[in-house]
């Protein structure tokens, strides 16, 4: 009796040892989780971005564009669907709004209101990126994809100049030289496409460059401002243990703002007003004349041309996702750089599907140096963020 006696207390005096000791993971399991989520999403981003244009392209072709700007409109319903898709749907069984006790339709969509300093800042954010995007397509109208495509390379190094002087952030020199590589391999890209298409309008290419390069500038800013805001809404660690806190209903609580959630807002915006552009251009020109007659002019396919914009919604969808997720978990200079894993993907592409009939989108030897370069430099990047880089 004595003995068993012994033996409970001894089992309830270890028992709390057990039940106090937190199972964490390790932290050193925890950062290859992270790179691996990293990887993907710029992968992810890389893929989508490589279907975009081409997608664009034919409905360019088939008529499917013009003065309604559809394909941008395309864009910013896709991005509008960035946070309630991800809350809703892809989220975690645990973090998901649904799976909440107490959730209710009403809580949530009072959620997304917006205290004061959180609400300039998405401004600033809208009104930058809208900015930017409003540049960039002007300066097309005056120059070549050539010519954009050297220029919008540049928005590589104007975020890492941005985040450092802004945002405060510290880059090893191997990961400035990452930066340098990648722009000057986008860059040269870019410039055999200039060559390829020939000079062109040259008059009007002090323009259309001056508002391309004012469009990066603003759209890098608009993403070392999206990342300022995301982090300066994120709440304190420590208050994430505090019991008192959590005697409050969750759907009483607005979530802090995520890059996710920054997306809704700068999509539903940008959509509003493109959805009023098209709105009054319907109600003085109709649908007829203003969409099918230029699909049919181009003796296009109406069911076509709606099916494409479709797949390009889906594209749309799956490259902001990748995006905001890339800037939420990597940072502003990471995005950017995966457009250098998106131009890998894109001369992987035309080398594969359009070299045979058309020669200039072989692999030449000025792509061989950009591809080379543009490779070099995110893994220079890469193992400058492992070893002693600061993200």
């Amino acid at each position: 009796m004595e003995r068993a006696i012994q033996r409970r207390q001894t089992l309830d005096a270890a028992s709390p040892v057990v039940v106090a000791s937190p199972s964490k993971p390790p932290a050193e399991d925890a950062q290859p989780s992270k790179t691996r989520y990293v990887v993907l999403c710029a992968l992810a981003y890389a893929a989508s971005g490589a279907l975009q244009p081409t997608l664009v392209d034919w409905l360019r072709f088939h008529g499917g564009t013009g003065v309604t700007m559809l394909p941008m409109l395309a864009n910013t319903l896709a991005v509008a669907c960035v946070a309630p898709l991800r809350e809703l749907v892809l989220a975690p069984r645990a973090r998901t709004y649904a799976d909440r006790a107490g959730f209710s339709w009403g809580a949530y969509l009072r959620s997304w209101r917006l205290d004061g300093p959180t609400r300039s800042r998405v401004g600033v954010v809208v009104a930058l990126d809208f900015c930017a995007n409003f540049l960039v397509m002007l300066g097309l109208f005056f120059v070549g994809a050539g010519v954009y495509a050297v220029l919008f390379s540049s928005g590589i190094g104007f975020a890492a100049v941005l985040s450092r002087c802004i945002g405060g952030k510290r880059y090893s020199l191997r990961q400035w030289t990452g930066v340098g590589l990648v722009t000057l391999g986008m860059g040269l890209n870019g410039a055999v496409a200039v060559a390829e298409a020939g000079q062109g309008e040259v008059g009007r290419l002090e323009v259309g460059g001056a508002a391309i390069l004012l469009g990066t500038l603003l759209h890098s800013a608009s993403l070392v401002a999206a990342e300022g805001a995301v982090a300066s809404s994120k709440p304190a660690e420590a208050q994430d243990d505090d019991a008192p806190e959590a005697t409050h209903p969750a759907s009483e609580q607005p979530p802090p703002l995520t890059a996710f959630r920054l997306a809704t807002y700068l999509g539903a915006v940008e959509a509003s007003i493109l959805v009023a552009h098209n709105a009054v251009l319907v109600a003085h020109h109709g649908v007829d004349r203003l969409y099918l007659k230029n699909i049919r002019r181009h003796d296009g396919d109406p069911q076509k041309v709606a099916a494409t914009y479709a797949m390009l919604w889906a594209a749309d969808l799956a490259h902001a996702l990748a995006h905001y997720a890339l800037l939420e978990s990597a940072g502003a200079v990471s995005l950017t750089l995966s457009r250098g894993v998106q131009m890998l993907f894109v001369v992987a592409l035309t080398e594969v599907a359009f070299c045979g009939a058309d020669a200039s989108q072989c692999l030449s030897p000025l792509k061989a140096v950009s591809v080379a370069n543009v490779a070099l430099g995110i893994a220079l990047y890469a193992s400058g963020a492992r070893f002693g880089g600061k993200k």
